[in-house]
């Protein structure tokens, strides 16, 4: 009701929250870690069970109520033998988990990502006049999200950047 653009994280949320934030306009962004980053960060199994489960929960009723989400993360520690990309990668597999269409986790990454940031004007997707910003995946993203963890180039306001 304040007008917030985002709720990080909302693991409590409730459907008339949920339906609240639609209403308003206002984004998830869950990191939506599952049971392995729960107990890399100290948590014993059952709870890192049920916080995983709550999180399912919550994804699969968000996406149902229709609730914007936007991936991202606010992680700060690496997990056991990841690197930082790694570790917030890892948030795919409970996306996964709670049945998110991979189109629509892929538009999470992108254009609602940038509408949240102010930015949908200028970047998010592949358009005359919008920033060319381009990561390349050797697979369809589209098909299997697991695709955007196996990147080919990228692109950075039209100069490639890296390139495999």
């Amino acid at each position: 009701l304040g007008g917030a653009a985002a709720i990080e994280h909302g693991f409590e949320l409730d459907d008339d929250l949920l339906r609240l934030m639609k209403e308003k306009g206002t984004f998830l962004v869950g990191t939506d870690v599952g049971y392995d980053s729960n107990i890399s960060w100290g948590l014993d199994s059952t709870s890192a069970r049920w916080q995983e489960r709550m999180t399912i929960d919550r994804l699969k009723r968000a996406y149902k109520v229709g609730t914007k989400m936007a991936y991202g993360t606010d992680l700060v520690i690496d997990g056991p033998g990841l690197n930082r990309i790694q570790t917030s990668l890892k948030v795919l597999d409970t996306w996964k988990a709670a049945q998110i269409p991979a189109p629509y986790v892929l538009q999470t990454m992108t254009i609602y990502a940038a509408e949240l940031l102010g930015i949908e004007k200028s970047r998010g997707v592949l358009e005359p006049t919008y920033w060319a910003d381009i990561v390349a995946m050797k697979d369809n993203p589209l098909e299997d999200i697991e695709a955007v963890k196996h990147v080919h180039f990228v692109m950075k306001e039209g100069k490639v950047i890296r390139q495999d």
